[in-house]
């Protein structure tokens, strides 16, 4: 199947100075780069959970604030909520 595509000039050289590097056609840099990435988008729906899982669990808990009445404050809250997660 033939396809035409119009590249930025920008994205045309680069394209022109990877396939002379690799010793690559550019057709073939274009084919392999598609299916790369339609792979990579048919693989996986992309989920809130699975973009943050390095994510969960890293750090620490809050430490209570140093002034009063905003320790009195968050003490309220994380009574409130401890028992929620």
């Amino acid at each position: 199947m033939t396809l035409s595509v119009r590249l930025p000039a920008s994205d045309e050289n680069l394209l022109e100075k990877v396939a002379q590097q690799s010793g690559r056609s550019k057709s073939d840099l274009v084919r392999q780069a598609v299916h790369e990435l339609c792979q990579k988008l048919t693989q996986s729906e992309r989920t809130a959970y699975s973009m943050g899982v390095d994510l969960f669990d890293a750090g620490k808990l809050a430490q209570p604030p140093s002034d009063p009445l905003k320790k009195q404050i968050w003490e309220k809250l994380n009574a409130k909520y401890s028992n929620m997660g």
